[in-house]
């Protein structure tokens, strides 16, 4: 008899230039040629939990745009989310990865840089992920749009997380993809080790510090608060948020040096987007003015800057996850 397995860790970490107060500004419309696609308006998907199905010999896994079926243990997987590939190093399962996104990838998964290269995150090389004949493709937001097309190829899938309830979301991908392979108990150690390790430096907080988040983009800044592609510091971390007015948005609300003065936070934590995509400007270019130089953040040297590599281009992995983590905290002493 056919074995059912629900995997219902309940729901619970995002690209483009940012939005105004009320609306979020998208880029321009993608291109499409016969070989790749490039994203250039990220498609909005509504969060659900993966659930896997035991099937014998095959899993069917539900996932926010649909249903695959995958065989247990594949051996030929590519991967287009980051933090599902360095979730794959994290758990020993490199040997299983056959492309990646070469054009995109971040120094700390340089080991991966020989596997065949299927484009960037958000470009796929659809030629070269039919050559590869995957028993699965591993996608998430920014592989949205073409989401479809990979999914003709081979049993596709979409493991993007829940800003709105990170954790929880991050431990159902972890769980889902470690199942596949048998690993699932592997993860939750190290998922567990993870969480002891946050509680125990949230003791350390201090309750009257405030923080804001801020996204630098070319000459322009843009805040996320509590829900946002970046509210783990204050949801997951427990930072107190300086501004709990700011709506959550995957591409924040605009701001100004004026508006960072006037909320005056304890601590400003800096994702340059700038040093990802090859801009000349830096966010000191931004930030480095009389008004921001006024702010208890500037004053008392907590205007932090985080690795963009991991909070701008990966995200969501066992590695990438506990090295933000460890930053964030490390970064408040």
């Amino acid at each position: 008899m056919k074995k059912t397995l629900f995997i219902t860790i309940f729901s619970v970490f995002a690209f483009f230039a940012c939005s105004n107060d009320k609306s979020t500004q998208q880029d321009s419309n993608s291109t499409e040629s016969n070989t790749s696609i490039k994203e250039k308006a990220r498609v909005q998907v509504s969060y659900k939990p993966l659930v896997l199905h035991d099937k014998g010999s095959s899993f069917e896994i539900e996932h926010s745009l649909g249903k695959a079926e995958v065989i247990k243990n594949p051996s030929k997987v590519i991967i287009f989310d980051l933090g599902a590939l360095d979730t794959f190093d994290a758990l020993g399962l490199n040997d299983r990865v056959v492309g990646v996104t070469s054009k995109t990838l971040p120094k700390y998964l340089e080991q991966f840089k020989d596997k065949a290269s299927v484009g960037a995150v958000n470009e796929a090389d659809f030629e070269k992920v039919n050559e590869l004949q995957a028993d699965l493709i591993i996608t998430s937001g920014r592989q949205a749009k073409f989401f479809d097309k990979l999914n003709q190829i081979a049993p596709t899938i979409y493991v993007g997380t829940d800003n709105a309830n990170f954790l929880n979301s991050f431990e159902n991908k972890v769980i889902t993809l470690a199942t596949l392979f048998d690993k699932q108990e592997e993860a939750k150690a190290q998922l567990e080790a993870i969480k002891a390790d946050i509680e125990s430096k949230k003791a350390e907080l201090d309750p009257s510090k405030k923080a804001l988040i801020v996204l630098t983009n070319a000459n322009r800044i843009s805040v996320f608060g509590e829900g946002s592609r970046f509210g783990i510091i204050h949801d997951v971390l427990g930072i107190k948020a300086a501004d709990e007015s700011i709506k959550a948005g995957t591409h924040g609300n605009r701001a100004d040096s004026e508006y960072i003065l006037k909320i005056n936070p304890d601590y400003l934590f800096v994702v340059d987007r700038n040093v990802i995509v090859g801009n000349q400007e830096r966010a000191q270019t931004s930030l480095d003015n009389p008004l921001v130089a006024k702010t208890n953040a500037a004053m008392n040297g907590k205007i932090i800057y985080l690795d963009p590599e991991y909070w701008y281009l990966s995200g969501g992995g066992l590695e990438s996850f506990k090295v933000m983590v460890d930053e964030v905290f490390k970064a408040l002493k």
